[in-house]
């Protein structure tokens, strides 16, 4: 065969099996929807799917309590929520649904995921196994996940139930830090214990002073949470030693803890 003609050829062929791969691609972008099975459960909010690329699949619009992890403490009712998914979702052909956004900044698909016609995201929520976690512009089904997570505060499930049985995973005393070292531990999830010596209030934002060294931080969108307990934060805490568990970030040269829900923020007095 003519060398020219092997080249055209090739390149024939190479054209093809690129254009196929960047059609189906685009296919799988444009969808709205896709079915897969659930090969392994990773949490509350997380699935690993049977796709090509065995990809993970984080539920969208809520929050479930963060697992125990070799590395990272956990949080109450984590396990209660993992096993409570697995029982819905392992092993099951379920359908995702997508939003406006089809990935996050870390590569999962994001997703609403359903059971034949039961929607698992929703599910959970009425369980009371997660907070809501609407991150624009991903918002379609926001009024249900509100109302899903109303229904849960009002019957008292989960973690809407009594505070003093909502315990941290037994292991977590392990990842308890210095104050003073906090800095050290930016984007890592610890424990900290200390006195909170101090409140400030905006309408942005409710700081809580661990003794000066640590902020723990509350914005407006999770104050009910702490209105469902009756617990004013800016009074409640305020001279009380207290325990918390949540991921070290820095705000203006200082470690701060992010925390949205009271059974994070244990009082020890």
């Amino acid at each position: 065969m003519n060398p020219n003609r092997k080249k055209i050829l090739y390149l024939l062929f190479l054209l093809i099996v690129f254009g196929a791969y960047y059609f189906f691609e685009k296919t799988q972008e444009a969808s709205d929807s896709a079915e897969f099975t659930v090969v392994e459960v990773i949490d509350g909010d997380t699935v690993i799917i049977d796709d090509m690329k065995n990809s993970r699949v984080r539920y969208l619009g809520i929050d479930t309590p963060e697992i125990a992890l070799q590395d990272s403490p956990g949080d109450p009712m984590s396990k209660e929520a993992l096993e409570f998914n697995a029982d819905l979702v392992q092993g099951k052909k379920v359908k995702l649904e997508f939003d406006e956004q089809k990935y996050d900044v870390y590569g999962r698909i994001l997703a609403y995921v359903y059971v034949d016609d039961l929607l698992i995201n929703e599910k959970i929520l009425r369980e009371g196994l997660a907070t809501v976690l609407i991150i624009e512009p991903n918002d379609k089904y926001s009024e249900i996940m509100q109302d899903s997570v109303d229904e849960a505060r009002k019957e008292k499930r989960g973690i809407w139930g009594e505070l003093r049985y909502l315990f941290p995973p037994k292991g977590n005393r392990q990842f308890e830090i210095d104050l003073d070292k906090a800095s050290r531990y930016e984007g890592k999830r610890v424990v900290v214990r200390g006195r909170v010596i101090n409140t400030r209030k905006s309408d942005k934002v409710l700081v809580l002073k661990l003794e000066d060294k640590v902020d723990l931080v509350l914005f407006p969108n999770n104050w009910e949470n702490f209105e469902h307990f009756k617990i004013d934060p800016e009074n409640f805490y305020k001279d009380k030693t207290v325990e918390v568990t949540g991921r070290v970030k820095m705000h203006k040269g200082k470690p701060s803890i992010v925390v949205d829900h009271p059974m994070l923020i244990r009082s020890l007095n």
